[in-house]
């Protein structure tokens, strides 16, 4: 079992940081995209938002759906699909087509969230939030990785062979995910106690109610990470004049590189002192560094940047083990796929608002409005009653 505890782990967060890399995967190549299609920074985001779009709505339905079709098929399926988008890209021109694709690509990346992260904790009861931190930094490292090698390869060839070329990568992946993911054997008994939990679901509202205010809240404290993440590289490039596409995707990699130790560090911190109390902390944090990183001198822009990663990568990692500690287990699938749903729905929704912003008043004023909403958090945060999770935070 610990073998087996210790396979899935990395294979599941080698997936969660592929899945990563096909989120950024155009927001890193936008700034040429923009050029060639002459787009403004509205048509932009809502080009961003193609893949967030379905990639966001989706996530309740294929947690859902693992009832029935199981999280290792799913997971599977969605490499497939998303990486098959990506390739196709590479060979069109028409930008009605190159939309619709990368819907097709949001549809594959939706399956991983809702069933990934379910998975895993059915592993680990104990020490949960050190084992999300660890999941959270594969996402992170491939958050990493993916601005500097996709920066690389645009630089030496062009952005569509960067999009076909890595398309390859999730196809190997759901390879190994067919031959050594083992699917948790609980059919049965969550197809009989199917009805009953229904049932509890739409009584009980105390028993679910901690979990709905809490996703509430993470949704208000992401906006600032869904905002950087479709934007980053425009920002650079256009807001603070960094015309090589290899050295934005440098900055965009610092905003990630904290995360590799962030996501276990936090979730360490969060078993014990509480994750409540960490969690507003990292708010605090993200806000500030967010705001500072629209005014600082490009010479230390890196430090800003750095902060905002460590910040918002501990912030999902524990936010995984939170929604864990105070969800009932028969819904769990169900419910961390409506928590990446409504996450997630600000990558469709922010894109193209921020982008108007910009285009009207600048970047400063997009990204500070950003960091003035994510503190609003808080005070939801402090009205959850954590009784699954630890005594400090209450």
């Amino acid at each position: 079992m610990e073998k087996h505890r210790s396979l899935y782990l990395a294979l599941l967060s080698t997936s969660h940081g592929m899945n990563h890399v096909y989120q950024l995967l155009i927001p890193v190549v936008i700034p040429r995209i923009t050029a060639e299609y002459r787009l403004s920074n509205f048509m932009a985001g809502i080009l961003v938002a193609c893949f967030s779009l379905s990639y966001s709505l989706l996530q309740v339905l294929f947690g859902y759906l693992s009832r029935i079709y199981g999280r290792k098929n799913l997971l599977i399926f969605g490499f497939v699909l998303t990486s098959m988008s990506f390739l196709t890209i590479g060979f069109v021109d028409n930008l009605m087509m190159f939309a619709l694709l990368l819907f097709l690509a949001g549809i594959g990346g939706s399956t991983y969230h809702p069933n990934g992260m379910p998975f895993l904790s059915e592993f680990y009861g104990e020490n949960r939030g050190q084992a999300s931190g660890f999941h959270q930094t594969g996402g992170a490292s491939g958050s990493f990785i993916a601005p500097l090698v996709i920066g690389a390869l645009v630089l030496g060839f062009d952005w569509r062979l960067t999009v076909t070329t890595l398309s390859i990568p999730g196809i190997v992946l759901a390879i190994a995910l067919w031959l050594l993911l083992a699917e948790p054997k609980r059919r049965i008994r969550e197809k009989e106690s199917e009805q009953q939990s229904k049932e509890n679901m739409t009584v009980n509202l105390r028993l679910y109610g901690p979990s709905l205010v809490f996703i509430v809240a993470a949704m208000i404290y992401v906006v600032g990470l869904r905002g950087i993440d479709a934007f980053a590289n425009q920002y650079f490039t256009y807001g603070r004049q960094i015309k090589n596409i290899a050295e934005a995707s440098l900055l965009f990699s610092m905003l990630k590189v904290a995360g590799l130790f962030s996501g276990p560090l936090s979730g360490k911190f969060s078993d014990i002192f509480g994750r409540k109390k960490v969690l507003i902390v990292l708010v605090v944090v993200e806000s500030v560094s967010l705001c500072t990183l629209t005014i600082v001198p490009l010479s230390i822009l890196i430090i800003p940047c750095i902060l905002f990663g460590f910040a918002s990568f501990g912030l999902l990692a524990i936010t995984d083990a939170f929604l864990a500690d105070i969800t009932p287990k028969e819904h769990m699938a169900t419910v961390f796929g409506l928590n990446f749903t409504v996450s997630f729905i600000t990558s469709a929704i922010i894109p193209p608002i921020l982008g108007g912003i910009f285009d009207l008043y600048g970047f400063g004023v997009g990204f500070m409005t950003l960091s003035a909403i994510m503190p609003f958090s808080i005070p939801i945060l402090l009205q959850i009653k954590s009784k699954g999770s630890t005594a400090k935070d209450e």
